[in-house]
């Protein structure tokens, strides 16, 4: 079954997925008259932006804190070991393209979700399979994506996350994997139960924290790599443009297989063309969506652009990836450098692991409302499930998992993009 899965993973990331995927984001930049210049202003309003909740919906710092929660997971660090490990080194620049071009798109779709979200007793809701439901008609395409969304939900953010949280720990501290789990499950209900307020609230206070930390790491490491760094850079650009044929012809060059590896983790760390991230940006207080849409397409250069692209170079530089096992041992390996720095390692991937799960339960939880037309037993219900996904990442091996999650990303995206397309006029 794993490996018909994998086949399947292998077919919907192809080279067709991978060029709708960068076209869009490219479409949406000139269509947009590149809304890219535009990002810096949202990092303003970020700072400067009100930071307390009200009755009426969350603020848009918290908000935005919350969007990175989501995306700042695993995949900033691991996902871009793995990005090296399949792709080649190449893929640091495919990555670094696809945020640079994705900040448009998810720009689009938060704007798009926000002009036409709802509003309840509760506050502001909203998502893709709302708008494709009430404004485009299509009922059966909103279910899916809200179907998607799940899968992902329970997957990518349940299962994924808590199993490296769980890897990590154990292996640096001989910790059973089961004690791990049962902590991370009662840190995760704790939170998820708290509603979007209360994800909110704590995303505020540890992004912030980790962020900081792990950007004085990284300037550390490129310090002690600093004679690698110009060569390095070099490597990705040349090994990213090679379209030279290995085998198979030209979708089988050096440059595709980074292009396909470095675009699909590309996707998975800052989400952009996915849908997930306006479903909670459309619980903000905020009124102005161009503000809105502008801090919230700030994330994709924190996460993508700066985040991720600093770290594939370190990696690259470190030229451990020659000798790389497995992902978490490589990314672990290059921190080693650090004085404590699997300690360091750690504290990272718990803090943002830990703040990306909740995040993913609430994705989730918002499609079992559309699904379910807003009945909270089975958001109840479903909230119980997402914690046993919690505790069973972290003593499973989850390949599957991964390779299924993956799938369900891919198939995300098909849905939103036609939004996209759909309602793109209607974008100011």
């Amino acid at each position: 079954m794993t490996s018909i899965v994998e086949f399947i993973e292998k077919i919907v990331w192809s080279f067709p997925l991978v060029f709708v995927l960068i076209t869009t984001h490219i479409l949406f930049t000139f269509k947009l008259k590149f809304p890219q210049k535009y990002t810096f202003k949202g990092l303003k309003y970020m700072l400067t932006s009100d930071k307390k909740n009200t009755k009426e919906g969350i603020s848009s710092f918290k908000s935005i804190m919350a969007v990175l929660a989501a995306t700042l997971g695993t995949g900033n660090i691991i996902g871009v070991a793995t990005a090296i490990m399949i792709g080649g080194v190449g893929s640091i620049f495919w990555i670094f393209i696809s945020g640079v071009f994705a900040i448009a798109t998810k720009y689009a779709e938060t704007f798009i979700v926000l002009k036409y979200r709802k509003k309840d007793k509760n506050g502001y809701y909203g998502g893709s399979m709302y708008v494709l439901k009430e404004r485009l008609g299509m009922k059966r395409l909103a279910f899916l994506f809200s179907i998607f969304v799940i899968f992902t939900s329970l997957g990518m953010g349940a299962m994924i996350q808590s199993n490296a949280i769980s890897s990590t720990i154990s292996q640096n501290f001989s910790i059973a994997p089961q004690m791990v789990g049962v902590i991370v499950t009662l840190i995760c209900a704790y939170v998820l139960f708290g509603n979007e307020k209360r994800i909110s609230n704590i995303s505020s206070i540890l992004i912030p924290i980790a962020v900081l930390i792990y950007c004085i790491a990284c300037v550390i490491l490129l310090i002690i790599f600093r004679n690698n760094i110009i060569n390095s850079i070099i490597l990705i650009i040349k090994e990213a443009l090679d379209f030279k044929a290995v085998t198979g012809g030209i979708f089988a060059s050096v440059a595709i297989k980074a292009m396909s590896s470095g675009l699909s983790k590309g996707l998975f760390t800052n989400e952009a063309g996915m849908g997930t991230s306006p479903l909670f940006d459309s619980t903000v207080k905020e009124k102005n969506i161009k503000k809105q849409s502008i801090m919230s397409m700030a994330t994709v250069f924190i996460d993508t652009v700066f985040l991720c692209t600093i770290t594939g170079i370190i990696f690259v530089a470190s030229g451990l990836y020659k000798v790389a096992i497995n992902p978490v041992s490589y990314a672990q390996s290059v921190f080693e450098y650090l004085p404590y720095g699997n300690y360091l390692f750690v504290f990272v991937i718990v803090i943002f692991a830990i703040s990306t799960i909740p995040c993913a339960g609430f994705y989730g939880n918002c499609a079992i409302k559309y699904i379910f037309k807003s009945k909270t037993l089975y958001q109840f219900i479903f909230k119980l499930v997402f914690l046993t996904f919690v505790y069973s990442g972290s003593i499973f091996t989850i390949q599957f998992v991964w390779s299924v999650s993956s799938i369900s990303n891919a198939l995300m995206v098909i849905p939103n993009i036609i939004m996209l397309y759909k309602l793109g006029n209607e974008i100011e």
